[in-house]
């Protein structure tokens, strides 16, 4: 679920999403569709213009989808948190749209973050491997500092917890790092 004003983003498990006018009709989506993503939704975030939504998944995709059927053309998907070396695909946990310029920044199950241009479909920045999984995310209200939760996301199950390196780190965010390159 994300909330931006008025409007409301639901990812559900059969892979159904559906977007409300939360002033207008609340119980009733204006929009819905199945996600084009095979596997489950883990995160749904809406654009910070409110005019569509990334959502990732559980197989270290993104989708970036517009609510407009008119922009239907822009959608598309990424692979994203995978390790080359071992083949090993790990989810994508978080999504969050940086306030100021509409860039975002996944963050996963491998242990890094990312921050990408959806507008020019590149990444912009990728952060080192950190010791555990990155469970949650979010930018503040000004984009000036990224704040991250390093914690066991449970993804691999019971037999593979890991409770090392578990902590909360602030990232102080520079322009270079996450305005896109126009």
């Amino acid at each position: 679920v994300d909330v931006k004003g008025d409007c409301m983003v639901v990812a559900l498990a059969d892979r159904n999403v559906h977007v409300f006018d939360v002033r207008n009709n609340p119980s009733t989506p204006m929009k819905s569709h199945q996600s084009p993503l095979r596997h489950q939704i883990r995160t749904i975030s809406l654009f910070h213009d409110k005019r569509g939504y990334a959502m990732g998944s559980i197989e270290g995709r993104v989708q970036i989808w517009h609510i407009n059927e008119s922009e239907k053309d822009k959608n598309f998907a990424f692979k994203c948190h995978r390790d080359q070396a071992s083949s090993d695909i790990y989810a994508v946990n978080q999504i969050v749209f940086h306030p100021q310029h509409g860039t975002f920044c996944t963050a996963g199950s491998d242990g890094t973050f990312h921050f990408w241009d959806k507008d020019a479909k590149q990444r912009l920045k990728g952060f080192p491997k950190l010791t555990n999984s990155i469970a949650a995310a979010d930018f503040s209200h000004t984009g000036d500092v990224f704040g991250y939760a390093v914690a066991y996301d449970w993804s691999r199950g019971y037999d593979h917890q890991n409770r090392n390196g578990e902590s909360i780190y602030l990232h102080s965010v520079q322009d270079i790092e996450i305005k896109p390159k126009r």
